[in-house]
């Protein structure tokens, strides 16, 4: 029973060779660390690139105790005070090569003390003044804790597992990943602050200098040398399971040989993947010699029951987990069974000794006898590393019933990987995962000397099945409903090494189809092959039902019936132009589908006016109906707040009202698969934002609903934006199906109403979101290739700004040049940044003037860098006067008076004055530091600018964060007086949706700060960089990409010809595929430049070429709306300017929306073929 150890490092651009960063102004990833945002100084670091650290002349980069880890010089560093406070003298310490600092922090705060003392039978005073949160500040507790968390280490036996949080550039959205392991091979002296005349106690230094037995033993992972080359690190990326993330986190963490074995695994995995890619020197057989040695000491130390010690807690023995370090820890390694011995002592057998386990093991016994029921599962659950609340849950009926398993104790005895296919966890306590069960019924080494009777082989039924529900869960996670069997085999192929790998058969899977379907829904009859997650699918096709039911019904109409135009121009007013008639009549189809409709969609791009129509609605409803139960709901806080402010209604989070409705797990927000209370009964439901919200959530809602006197079910969103965090895309997967079946449930609005800029004269519709329509679905304008040449040519038009960028220093100048110009900011002026933020007239709505946008979070253009760019610039004084006085910057961004913050989650909280705000903060308010005192600090949010909510110092990491730059992810449903809106080369989180979601989030002006040229907006266009395209779902029809592709293709949703190419609309399919049919070549979208200037293009729909000759054909498919008409107009006198005018060739929708196949066929053979 071997300690081990985590070690969190800062990510470094080198590897932690003991050199300061190669380009330590782009390392955006370190700056997460509170002490390196708050220390760094990139000219200094600028200027010693690459230098050893051990050459510095005294000064110190912020991060030095971390870059040592694999360095083979060492150096000296300096241990400062971490509670900056006591301002005690600082301690130096040599550091040796291969060496680094990591502090056990979960140990040092008060809100863990009691459970830490518990776990390791430690008997230590409480804090001297009553607290329980906060830093343990006494020095005899301190040295009390720190003395217990290093001596469990054992040089030369215990290992170090070095990792990095999500200050990584591999991953926007892992939470950790493993960079190396190690032997430790020395631990440094507990070393001590000075002290000084108030602090004359020895306050010890919490970090201790760890060093390992690189390069003779131990390993890295290459990701440096991989990013270096450009290559793709996906498949080498070691991830942290989120079972294991405790131990990863704080800092450092104690790792049982459980865990061990679990992420060895994983490092072996990856690094046989280096080895086989042979893009890294190095002898990585080697390593991987020693890494499979260590695997096998980490299987010896797990021992064959590694949950006895929890079993016996569960059964009243409050020192059990001492006892089993004692006892039978030792009692495995003579070769003894040690759950035999437990198990003569709870029978009665043998007596335990005296000594201070006696009292606990009587009273165990005492348990035993009366639970005769559980005895056998409570002796398989010894085999697992569980948690005393992890056994608790589960043996105990009616918490493992609530925490969704809902097989009885034989069940379990039989087929305990139930446990990891059903078990949610609860609070604090995580669920069980399918590699800890795993580990018990398929130990390997030591850990396998008393072997369980009921054998599992590498294939065994229950083990695929199990391993399959982890597969399909996280594939959940990354959006898809599921899976073709080929690819879910193969998953479960990979899910661990080699020599554990689960290997089932095709064949023998099919044969026992039967046994998956208490857990999977599975298609074998189909083609292709399908494994679903069982409660996934029942939720998906039981949404489709519903959606089916209402489409074909319609509601009486009404008697008398509704003026919607006269409802509309009280609104509105009279229309003074085509563009607001053609808007108008529109709004007045889409009004009559929503009342007439027992579902209805309401869809609409930015500027359109979806919210308008819906308060004339409601108006109007209550009007002709009377008052009758209404529910407004929304995905996200700030998605509620706006529906609820520009309706006049109150409105729900979705997750509010299932809560209310009891569909939430208590404790935890787990949705439950079915609920005994009586659905929620309303005759009119509106949902927005549903582009947002993903399948599960979905389907409970719809559950959540009594249909039977819902009249109206409005569905309301722009399915081009951002796809739903978790699986599927029901919205647009319920758009897609409704136009092929039911048209006349969609009320589309095309129309847009948003000008040049907010309240100029100029009638010329938003050039910015005639960009934005290139990166619609099912949308193509003639305009928007116009606007995409205008910005390669650098040409700034209307309400769109564009700029060019070459590196970060020109990105730094750019965005403050644009801001000055833009919002009248001086360079480090501190009063016209606050006056462009309403901060000197406390005008809290203002906070939403403006705001940068950033496609991620690392990286030198993502949001972490930028906020404190932007900090540094304009509020450093007032952070540089607040670290010197009091109060104290707040949490690890520093945040001071007057900054801007966003509330990164829901929450009930009070308002003040009392009884006159909402008493709720949603994720995604934005708002300013109003006030700040000793310990707490007040914020004024835009939505609610009439009182303001404290969060007190403990509480600001977990609740707010700067909000200067924001990525677009988290603006989503938010839009701003003025976005600057930054678009790289390249990042991970790139896609069609993203770049229409930033173009789109701007009331008045759009400023677009683009890396180099227009490749990344041209390459975006296409409907192959769609995420919400790239997802498997079987809503309605199969939608699903082939196991072979790489980057996820769409069948259903995505239009393609039968030449296999993409496009962007059902009418273009018909196009493409009669020039296919005819012989005819063509390339979609292909770039058409101008004879005059050579950045000016467009892109014709299909460049086709017969013979020779070539021909440029444009589809047109909404001359009816006039901003489209408008658009072709100026398209085609442009094809006339440039000499193109005699190869063009056009072809039209119907008023309908119809197209004429036989027509276009005509058209290609008269003016191609020449027939």
């Amino acid at each position: 029973m071997t300690t081990h150890l985590s070690a969190r490092l800062a990510w470094h651009d080198r590897g932690w060779d003991g050199r300061v960063c190669d380009a330590p102004h782009l390392n955006a990833h370190c700056i997460v660390h509170q002490h390196i945002r708050d220390a760094r100084d990139d000219d200094k670091e600028r200027s010693l690139a690459g230098t050893a650290i051990s050459e510095l002349d005294g000064w110190l980069p912020p991060c030095s105790r971390d870059p040592a880890a694999y360095a083979e010089r060492g150096f000296v560093i300096v241990h400062r005070d971490p509670l900056e406070f006591r301002r005690l003298p600082s301690v130096s310490e040599d550091l040796p090569p291969y060496s680094s600092c990591p502090a056990p922090y979960r140990w040092m705060r008060e809100e863990f003390f009691q459970e830490v003392c518990e776990a390791e039978d430690l008997t230590i005073r409480g804090p001297d003044e009553d607290r329980s949160n906060g830093w343990v500040f006494e020095p005899d507790r301190q040295r009390a804790l720190l003395k217990r968390f290093w001596e469990k280490l054992e040089p030369d036996n215990s290992l170090i597992f070095y990792y990095c949080n999500h200050g990584n550039p591999l991953e926007e959205n892992t939470p950790r990943i493993i960079v190396g392991v190690g032997r430790i091979a020395g631990l440094g002296p507990q070393l001590y602050f000075g002290t000084t005349p108030k602090y004359r106690d020895q306050y010890p230094v919490w970090s201790r200098r760890i060093s390992h037995a690189y390069p003779d033993q131990g390993v890295r992972i290459p990701y440096q040398e991989y990013l270096r080359a450009g290559r793709a690190t996906e498949n080498i990326v070691c991830r942290v399971p989120r079972s294991a993330l405790l131990p990863f986190s704080y800092g450092g963490e104690h790792v049982s040989d459980d865990v061990a074995v679990a992420i060895l695994e994983r490092v072996i995995q990856c690094v046989e993947r280096v080895a086989a890619d042979g893009h890294v020197a190095g002898d990585w057989e080697r390593r991987l010699a020693w890494l499979n040695d260590v695997l096998a000491e980490a299987w010896t130390g797990r021992g064959p029951f590694p949950g006895a010690g929890s079993v016996l807690q569960y059964l009243g023995f409050s020192k059990a987990t001492s006892f089993q370090r004692a006892v039978l820890t030792p009692m495995a390694k003579q070769a003894q069974n040690p759950w035999d011995h437990v198990l003569s002592i709870l029978e009665g057998r043998t007596e335990p000794d005296g000594g201070p386990y006696r009292v606990g093991l009587l009273k165990a016994r005492e348990r035993w006898g009366v639970l005769r029921s559980r005895q056998a599962l409570l002796s398989k659950l010894a085999r697992f590393e569980l948690t005393p609340a992890q056994v608790r849950r589960i043996a105990n009926p009616e918490q493992r019933a609530a925490r969704g398993i809902e097989a009885a104790e034989d069940a379990l005895v039989l087929n305990p990987y139930i446990v990891s296919e059903s078990d949610l966890g609860s609070q604090g306590s995580d669920p069980i995962a399918v590699e800890t069960v795993d580990h018990g019924l398929r130990p390997a080494g030591d850990a396998a000397m008393f072997p369980d009777d009921d054998e599992v082989s590498q294939d065994d039924k229950r083990r695929v099945r199990a391993v399959g529900v982890a597969v399909l869960q996280e594939a959940s996670n990354n959006g898809d409903t599921l899976l073709t069997l080929s690819d879910f085999l193969s998953r479960v192929f990979e899910r661990f090494p080699e020599k554990r790998a689960c290997q089932p058969d095709r064949e023998v899977v099919l044969a026992e189809a039967d046994f998956y379907q208490h857990s999977l829904w599975t298609a074998f009859d189909s083609d292709p092959q399908l494994v679903a997650l069982k409660h996934l699918q029942s939720l998906e096709q039981g949404s489709a039902s519903m959606i089916r039911r209402r489409a074909r019904k319609l509601n009486p109409a009404a008697d008398p019936p509704i003026d919607w135009l006269a409802a509309l121009k009280a609104h509105f007013g009279e229309p003074d132009s085509d563009r607001k008639r053609a808007a108008l009549d529109e709004k007045v189809h889409a009004l009559e589908t929503l009342f007439t409709r027992r579902l209805s969609i309401l869809t609409g791009g930015a500027g359109t006016g979806k919210t308008s129509v819906l308060k004339v609605f409601l108006q109007e409803l209550a009007r002709v109906e009377g008052r009758h139960p209404t529910l407004l709901l929304a995905p996200t806080g700030k998605a509620r707040v706006r529906l609820s402010t520009k309706t006049g209604r109150n409105a729900m989070t979705i997750h509010q009202f299932l809560l209310k409705q009891g569909w939430f797990v208590a404790g935890i927000f787990a949705l439950k698969p079915e609920n005994d209370r009586s659905p929620y009964q309303a005759t009119t439901v509106i949902v927005d934002e549903c582009s947002m919200i993903p399948t599960d959530l979905f389907g409970t809602l719809l559950r959540a609903l009594d249909s039977g006197p819902l009249r109206r079910l409005i569905l309301v969103g722009d399915p081009n934006q951002l796809p739903p965090i978790g699986p599927g895309r029901p919205f647009a997967d319920i758009i897609e199906w409704l136009q092929n079946d039911h048209g006349k449930c969609i009320a589309p609005l095309r129309v847009c109403m948003r000008t040049n800029e907010e309240g100029a004269d100029s009638p010329e519709e938003s050039v910015a979101l005639t960009l934005a329509d290139g990166y619609r679905a099912s949308v193509v304008s003639p305009g928007d290739d116009e606007i995409l040449a205008a910005v390669a040519r650098g040409e700034s038009t209307g309400d769109l700004e564009v700029v060019f960028w070459d590196d970060h220093d020109q990105l730094l100048t750019e965005l403050r040049s644009r801001m000055a110009a833009n919002l009248g900011i001086g360079t480090d002026d501190y009063e016209s940044f606050n006056r462009s933020l309403g901060i000197d007239t406390k005008d809290w709505i203002r906070s939403e003037a403006w705001q940068i946008l950033s496609p991620t979070r690392a990286q030198h253009f993502g949001t972490e860098d930028l906020n404190r760019q932007i900090q540094m610039e304009y509020k450093g004084r007032l952070v540089a006067t607040a670290k010197r006085k009091k109060p104290r910057p707040f949490g690890d961004q520093e945040i001071v008076w007057t900054d801007k913050v966003i509330q990164i989650l829901n929450r009930s909280k009070g308002a003040w004055p009392r009884r006159t705000g909402l008493d709720y903060v949603a994720n995604g308010e934005i708002g300013i530091v109003a006030r700040t005192s000793l310990d707490s600090l007040d914020v004024a949010f835009s939505t609610q600018p009439e009182v303001t909510y404290r969060y007190y110092r403990s509480q600001v990491d977990e609740n707010i964060q700067l909000a200067y730059a924001l990525t677009v992810h988290k603006a989503q449903g938010s839009d701003f007086g003025k976005v600057f809106l930054i678009v790289p080369q390249t990042a991970s989180t790139l896609s069609r949706e993203l770049i229409y979601t930033g173009l789109t989030r701007f009331r008045q002006r759009l400023v677009l700060l683009i890396e180099r040229d227009i490749e990344p907006l041209r390459r975006l266009r296409s409907p192959e960089c769609s995420d919400t395209g790239g997802r498997n779902t079987h809503m309605f029809s199969l939608a699903i990409r082939s196991d072979d592709t790489p980057r996820p293709h769409l069948a259903a949703l995505k239009h393609r010809t039968r030449k296999g190419d993409a496009v962007r609309s059902k009418s273009e399919v018909v196009v493409a595929d009669i020039l296919h049919a005819l012989g005819i070549s063509y390339l979609y979208e292909q770039p058409l430049f101008s004879r005059s200037d050579p950045k000016d293009f467009r892109l014709p729909d299909f460049t086709a070429s017969f013979e020779g000759d070539v021909y440029y054909w444009e589809h047109l498919g909404m001359l009816s709306v006039p901003n489209y008409r408008e658009a072709w107009e100026r398209k085609r006198k442009w094809y006339e300017d440039n000499g193109y005018a005699e190869r063009l060739i056009t072809s039209e929708d119907g008023r309908d929306g119809s197209i004429d196949a036989v027509r276009i066929e005509r058209i290609a053979r008269e003016r191609i073929l020449e027939e």
